[in-house]
């Protein structure tokens, strides 16, 4: 069993990451700066494929979210649309179209940045939704390129998949973003609740009783 030394050095650490977290959530600037690097990181590649140990194309984000053409030496590595390009050696070209998954993220990181631009009174709350919806989004696109590729590949051609760092970046941006405006919302609600305490009427004291008789006798 623990001791009641130990208990009081958990109950510390304890206080003391929470203050810590605290004092982290008052940086406010810290929120729109992730969002706006998760926007940067949508411009890089995201993910790269790989048959046999040889790198076959690399996707950005912003190619998962307004769709894109890559060229492949598989006819079926990420869709049923096989176009052959004239100009490049008569080398197959893939059509890949805009992932939901990848716009509702990129989207969410433009609204989060947008609400602590602006300054919107429920930023903190906005920051949240942002950082929960963005951090799904992109776990849930993880799964749909794996699917994708594993369907149509058919166990066939070995295609490696791989999420590079401006993905995991993201991930995790999305994830401290929401985290911290959580906090931030946290504070909010109790700061709030202070003034409420504050505003209760103090009880009549006996001394306030005999100042307002007072005053009435002698306006008599």
């Amino acid at each position: 069993m623990m001791n009641n030394n130990s208990i009081a050095n958990v109950a510390a650490q304890q206080e003391n990451v929470s203050e810590v977290l605290n004092n982290v959530a008052k940086r406010r600037s810290i929120i729109p700066i992730a969002f706006a690097l998760i926007i940067i990181f949508f411009f890089f590649s995201f993910v790269d494929f790989k048959c046999n140990n040889v790198e076959v194309t690399s996707i950005s984000g912003i190619n998962l979210v307004t769709g894109t053409h890559i060229k492949t030496a598989s006819d079926n590595l990420l869709n049923d649309n096989s176009l052959y390009d004239n100009r490049s050696n008569l080398q197959p070209t893939q059509k890949v179209g805009p992932n939901f998954w990848a716009i509702i993220a990129f989207l969410t990181a433009i609204g989060g940045l947008a609400a602590f631009y602006k300054r919107i009174k429920k930023e903190s709350l906005a920051g949240t939704l942002a950082g929960a919806i963005g951090f799904v989004s992109l776990l849930l696109l993880h799964a749909a390129i794996k699917n994708k590729v594993s369907e149509q590949a058919g166990g066939i051609v070995p295609i490696e998949i791989n999420f590079l760092f401006a993905y995991w970046a993201s991930l995790l941006l999305f994830l401290s973003a929401g985290a911290l405006s959580y906090l931030r919302l946290k504070q909010e609600k109790s700061e709030e609740a202070i003034p409420e305490k504050s505003s209760v009427s103090k009880p009549v004291t006996p001394l306030h009783v005999n100042i307002i008789m007072q005053d009435k006798t002698s306006g008599t």
